[in-house]
């Protein structure tokens, strides 16, 4: 009875080690079946008309500040909504760059499309004693669905030295397009694109 006990314990740790080899087989191929990450960016949308001549009040430069965000948008992955009361976080969908400094950048560079040159500071700027209006943004909605239609909400001030501040919100819609595979970052950009023709006509007369 001893001399058989070995070799049963030896079958069993055999096919211990088969099964496990089939489990690890079974892992490595569901790995290897994983989507690729996909990384996407903002950008700048060209106006649709040309760039009108500021008011004689309004030729202080502005400054874009970087925007506050929703925190649960504000997210490596992108974010859409599929319900009234749903999103879904795309595990493989992911911003190349953190989305508060994308939204500054491209409302920057779509300001100064819209607006006489010199009329938008450098976002990146350091410190310097020239005046500045200052705009500030409050993102509290900015999804998209899998039609890539899109919904921007979002609440701004503009400061300007030795006036009261100016306080605004705006409501941007972006209809739906097909197909839509892998656009919705566009369809993003396009929302940014209408909020800066908005704030530029505010620019312009402030």
């Amino acid at each position: 009875m001893s001399s058989t006990r070995p070799q049963r314990v030896g079958l069993l740790g055999c096919c211990a080690l088969l099964a496990g080899g089939a489990l690890a087989g079974s892992a490595l191929s569901g790995c290897g079946s994983s989507p690729p990450t996909r990384f996407y960016i903002l950008n700048a949308v060209a106006p649709a008309a040309a760039a009108a001549a500021p008011a004689s009040a309004a030729t202080i430069p502005v400054r874009v500040e970087l925007p506050s965000i929703a925190p649960e948008i504000d997210r490596a992955e992108l974010v859409t909504r599929s319900g009234p009361n749903r999103v879904r976080v795309a595990g493989s969908e992911r911003w190349a760059a953190p989305l508060p400094g994308q939204i500054r950048r491209v409302l920057a560079d779509d300001l100064a499309a819209r607006l006489p040159p010199g009329l938008v500071a450098d976002p990146e700027e350091q410190a310097t004693t020239e005046p500045r209006r200052l705009l500030t943004i409050a993102i509290e909605e900015f999804y998209g669905d899998e039609t890539c239609a899109v919904s921007l909400r979002a609440s701004w001030a503009l400061a300007r030295p030795h006036a009261v501040a100016l306080h605004g919100s705006e409501q941007v819609p972006i209809a739906a397009s097909a197909p839509c595979a892998g656009e919705l970052p566009a369809a993003m950009s396009r929302a940014l694109g209408v909020l800066a023709d908005r704030l530029a006509q505010v620019i312009t007369a402030n």
